[in-house]
């Protein structure tokens, strides 16, 4: 009878964004335990019983590879995919923490990665993206996770830097604290020039495509104008045109009708729902 792979039980808990992790030993001899045990004090866990705890020092590829030069498996128990963003996962002051626990009618449904930062959720009935690069974060309201329908309010904001690349980087804190503030500005402030028939829309529409909350499609069907006079009124009221003006033209040109969207986690074309 074939003996059973040696195998280690890994679930992952979360406190204020510092993990905790609980490893159990399946099918493993004690001298096959201590040797992985002895990889963990040296890779830089502190081992309390099942619970491992990662110092500032500690890697967990680093471990990974060990655990597997060793001869173990991994299973690594799932999140339930139903279950709420879990908070606790974001490093935050407890000011921060508290005013985004108390928000009323938002929903955070993600906030990971570097360059860039982004963030996706719920508020107001509204679905939200935030994104945060180089020098500028945004916030958008009122399109799709899919895609395939895009915002009708966006906020983005120059973000204090040395290089022009920290806001790809920055904390859970200035992130958190980002999105709260673009909260707060789009339910207290006059939100008039996003709808049609203001005197400042037309302007809006073009710097959303500017600044990527729109694309040029989007921002001519709103504005019932050609891409090319889109363009023409953007040089003259001194709007940047994005550098890769010339794609999006001849995409629009070419009136497909779709978007590149996601479906089912693949992007793909989909029928544009833009309104």
């Amino acid at each position: 009878m074939m003996k059973a792979k040696p195998t280690l039980h890994w679930r992952t808990e979360w406190n204020n964004g510092i993990p905790t992790f609980t490893v159990k030993f399946i099918d493993a001899s004690r001298k096959q335990r201590q040797a992985i045990e002895r990889a963990a004090d040296n890779e830089g866990f502190v081992r309390e019983g099942d619970q491992w705890l990662p110092t500032e020092r500690a890697k967990l590829p680093s471990l990974f590879e060990v655990v597997r030069a060793i001869g173990f498996d991994f299973i690594f128990e799932p999140e339930d995919a139903d279950a709420p963003f879990d908070l606790q996962r974001l490093k935050l002051g407890p000011e921060t923490r508290e005013r985004l626990e108390s928000l009323s009618n938002f929903r955070l449904d993600e906030l990971a990665g570097y360059c860039p930062v982004q963030a996706q959720g719920e508020f107001d009935g509204s679905y939200f993206y935030f994104r945060a690069r180089g020098s500028y974060w945004r916030f958008e309201a009122g399109g799709n996770e899919s895609g395939t329908k895009a915002a009708k309010w966006w906020y983005e904001e120059h973000w204090p830097n040395k290089t022009g690349f920290e806001a790809g980087y920055m904390s859970d804190e200035n992130a958190i604290r980002c999105i709260l503030k673009a909260v707060e500005i789009y339910r207290t402030e006059d939100r008039g020039r996003f709808q049609k028939g203001h005197p400042e829309y037309e302007r809006t529409t073009l710097e959303g495509w500017s600044l990527g909350a729109v694309s040029l499609r989007r921002a001519s069907r709103r504005l019932g104008i050609t891409g090319e006079e889109a363009i023409d009124r953007m040089t003259a009221s001194g709007i940047e045109v994005p550098f890769f003006a010339d794609l999006e033209l001849k995409a629009l040109n070419s009136d497909s009708g779709t978007v590149l969207g996601l479906d089912q986690s693949v992007w793909t074309d989909l029928p544009d729902e833009d309104d």
